[in-house]
């Protein structure tokens, strides 16, 4: 990639957006340590750490998240707002969000507050999302991610590198990871119509190697600000 493609999609507000599981985490922090993209981190991160856990917010909104839940969005828009000018500067630079906007009335409240530039769509199918998620296990001590049968550990639930006992986080849970897909059909769906009627949204094939997957991320950005009929101007897009 030219410096100065890189220099472009820099300046950029970027949001992710896909099915729990789809491996979004993992392209933005591709795109993190590769394109210097500022990292906002997502709802979800921070609703699980265990400090925001042990404050009277966080005493209310774990048990939804643990359901397969989102929190209320006037909870979530005040938090990521707070969270995206302090690391972006008061909203002075580019970034790179995942999940977050993720609901139209989230859309709605980013694009007045904030200003999102483009929306990329990983799409993988349910049947291969619910897989994924129902066979994942997690380190609790590196937090290393598993996966039972593309990725097992080399002893049966041991982790490779601590060698403590692998956790399933009660959200990976059949029950739990079936709701999500319905919860995320719901509130998601609209969300990428509404950034699609502006012309913001890039769709990505998520079910293919983590390396295609960057590699097709990283063509269409560049096509798309190249591309004169777009006429992007970063960060100044409203709804």
């Amino acid at each position: 990639m030219f410096e100065q493609d890189k220099g472009k999609i820099r300046k950029l507000k970027i949001v992710f957006i896909g099915r729990p599981g789809s491996g979004k985490g993992t392209q933005v922090d591709l795109l993190h340590k590769r394109l210097g993209l500022i990292l906002i981190p997502s709802p979800g991160e921070i609703y699980r750490d265990q400090e925001f856990r042990k404050t009277e917010l966080g005493k209310k909104i774990f048990p939804l998240i643990d359901r397969g839940e989102f929190a209320p969005n006037e909870v979530t828009n005040q938090l990521m707002k707070e969270k995206i000018l302090k690391l972006t500067e008061n909203n002075t630079k580019g970034f790179i969000s995942e999940g977050y906007p993720r609901t139209l009335g989230q859309a709605e409240f980013a694009d007045k507050e904030i200003g999102i530039d483009l929306l990329i769509n990983l799409e993988v199918p349910e049947k291969e999302i619910i897989q994924r998620l129902s066979n994942r296990r997690i380190c609790p001590k590196c937090k290393v991610n598993y996966n039972l049968i593309k990725k097992p550990p080399k002893k049966e639930n041991i982790c490779d590198l601590c060698q403590v006992p692998l956790i399933q986080r009660d959200d990976d849970k059949r029950k739990a990871v079936e709701n999500r897909m319905k919860v995320y059909r719901e509130t998601a769906e609209p969300t990428i119509a509404y950034y699609r009627r502006q012309d913001k949204v890039i769709d990505v094939n998520g079910n293919q190697s983590v390396d295609n997957v960057f590699e097709e991320i990283i063509s269409l950005l560049r096509e798309k600000t190249t591309d004169s009929k777009t006429e992007m101007i970063p960060g100044n897009h409203r709804a």
